[in-house]
């Protein structure tokens, strides 16, 4: 009779163990799991869906807006020229819009302007060191370049690098940026996802615990230290029961 009530304090402190740290331990049982076969899915380099990768802080953006000409899309983040789907090249903040004079699509990138081919190629790029004043808003007027600049509309001339006032009456075409549809935004934002935020790093970040910081942390490493608890006190009531 005298080992019973020791046996009874033993399981009972097994049993309230058990359920402080069972979804901890469920955790690091599930992430442990996925990634000890994470290559085996595939997972490994699988970036991050666009809602983690901003709870991580990264800049993906929420709206996006661009401008279509001859049937293609134009727009802009992270830095970066989107034509279509395809990252194409560096496009400084703020998107100014995109036009068309001619057979050239100009984008206007900060206080620059990409003069780009028909097939999307790089042309030049030419900013207030090539004459380009500080504009707001690009388009056209009369079929060619105009900028918004804070003294008026300019016609700018991309061959000469020289601009000239316009009547302010004058038929002012603004390159007007709209929501882009919601497949391509889809996929602009998929692409715009850092390559180091993975699943491999959000299940390394849950089985340690760093998604809560530093507080994570010590319940991941307070459960691994109850779970060697358990371990204990689950030998002593099995071998307490043998008696």
């Amino acid at each position: 009779m005298g080992l019973r009530k020791p046996t009874r304090q033993w399981r009972r402190w097994h049993r309230w163990l058990g359920l402080l740290v069972a979804v901890p331990v469920l955790i690091l049982s599930v992430t442990g799991v996925l990634l000890n076969h994470i290559d085996a899915f595939g997972w490994s380099n699988s970036p991050l869906p666009p809602m983690l990768a901003r709870w991580y802080g990264a800049p993906v953006p929420v709206n996006l807006q661009g401008r279509q000409i001859n049937g293609q899309w134009y727009a802009q983040t992270n830095e970066r020229l989107f034509i279509g789907e395809r990252d194409a090249f560096y496009c400084q903040s703020p998107f100014r819009g995109a036009t068309s004079p001619r057979d050239l699509i100009i984008v206007g990138c900060g206080d620059e302007l990409l003069l780009l081919n028909e097939a999307g190629q790089a042309i030049e790029r030419v900013g207030s060191a090539f004459g380009v004043p500080a504009f707001s808003e690009l388009g056209t007027i009369d079929g060619k370049l105009a900028l918004k600049t804070p003294d008026g509309l300019v016609r700018f001339d991309v061959d000469h690098l020289i601009s000239e006032r316009v009547d302010p009456q004058s038929q002012w075409q603004p390159s007007t940026l709209v929501p882009l549809p919601s497949a391509l935004a889809n996929q602009i934002r998929s692409q715009s996802v850092p390559p180091s935020l993975n699943w491999q790093r959000l299940l390394l970040d849950l089985h340690a615990g760093r998604v809560l910081g530093f507080a994570g942390q010590l319940l991941m490493d307070l459960a691994a230290l109850m779970l060697s608890i358990l371990a204990v006190t689950g030998t002593v009531i099995w071998a307490r029961s043998r008696r």
